[in-house]
């Protein structure tokens, strides 16, 4: 190309990345012929001579999880503040797909890593592959020792207030539909609500806080019904997840009772179905935009020389308040 131009391939480059040092008709010239024979400078090779490809890359262990898209785009629109490209690998949450992902990417000169899971917070071990001078970021879960950031919601707190909401509007004797005692989630959700009881002088009662099995609505409508079919039945109940909870709605009806008149249900997730609901579901929503962002934005600061360390960043949820807790009755 730069012999077409009549210019050395110095002269080329410095157009290309457009020093000033070139004159105008020179300059013209190579931009001419670039025109004409649609040259395109190959990045790749650029980047490696620069030491950075302005490329990150997502290492999801599920793909297909219920919070993924969410947490992608997040990191997706952080990317895009700083003009970076974003790759997607899957592991499906096998250690050796995640030591061939993270080697190619690692081959490619990848900026940095989001290292996430789709579906449950929990810890991990470091990396399958060692990442020496290659930043990342753990999403949606996180690492016990390395020092790297973790970003993660803040379920505790997202149960205080949904707790604190059902006491808002005079609920007294409040169930909770927790989902499987095995998930970390589940533990700092029962911490949020049994401390917001304890400090708003409201009894807890043991019978009415029940674990299940799994977080499907089949669940949820069967704890809720014998729940409900006790001698003093629950004024409100509390759902660690809107698919709990729209068991719970349904059982709630069937028994012929009003909602939120005679008991008030609330979810956690805020899952597009949540609106849906008849009525439509009060929930707490899990801030997976968010989480993404700052993981993204944590990445290419780091990127760029930040230093990193280990710690836990938990990004705060959101109270969504619907007709199953301040409808009519």
């Amino acid at each position: 190309m730069a012999s077409v131009a009549g210019v050395s391939t110095a002269t080329v480059s410095k157009v290309i990345n457009d020093r000033p040092d070139v004159g105008a008709e020179v300059r013209q010239r190579v931009l001419g012929t670039i025109a004409r024979l649609g040259y395109r400078p190959n990045a790749v090779a650029r980047g490696l001579r620069a030491r950075h490809t302005d490329t990150i890359a997502i290492l999801t262990d599920d793909l297909e999880g219920i919070f993924t898209n969410a947490l992608m785009r997040g990191v997706e629109e952080a990317a895009s503040e700083y003009d970076v490209s974003v790759l997607l690998a899957n592991s499906y949450g096998d250690a050796e797909k995640e030591r061939r992902h993270l080697r190619r990417l690692v081959d490619r000169q990848v900026d940095g890593l989001i290292i996430m899971s789709g579906n449950r917070v929990r810890p991990r071990s470091g990396p399958a592959l060692p990442l020496t001078g290659t930043p990342y970021v753990f999403l949606y879960e996180y690492g016990v020792s390395e020092p790297v950031p973790s970003v993660l919601p803040h379920d505790r707190d997202g149960a205080a207030m949904a707790a604190q909401h059902l006491i808002d509007i005079g609920r007294r004797r409040i169930a909770f539909i927790n989902g499987p005692a095995s998930w970390e989630a589940t533990g700092e959700r029962l911490d949020g609500f049994r401390t917001t009881l304890h400090d708003a002088g409201v009894p807890l009662h043991p019978a009415l806080v029940q674990h299940a099995s799994s977080w499907a609505p089949e669940d949820g409508f069967q704890i809720a019904d014998a729940l409900l079919a006790d001698i003093d039945p629950p004024d409100a109940i509390f759902c660690a997840s809107d698919d709990l909870a729209t068991g719970a709605l349904a059982a709630v009806q069937e028994r012929g009772l009003t909602i939120p008149g005679d008991v008030a249900v609330i979810g956690f997730d805020d899952r597009s179905l949540a609106v849906h609901q008849r009525p439509p579901l009060s929930t707490v929503a899990l801030p997976l935009l968010e989480m993404g962002r700052v993981a993204g934005r944590l990445l290419l600061a780091a990127v760029q020389g930040a230093p990193q360390r280990h710690e836990l960043i938990r990004v705060p949820c959101a109270l969504r308040v619907r007709a199953s807790t301040v409808g009519r009755a």
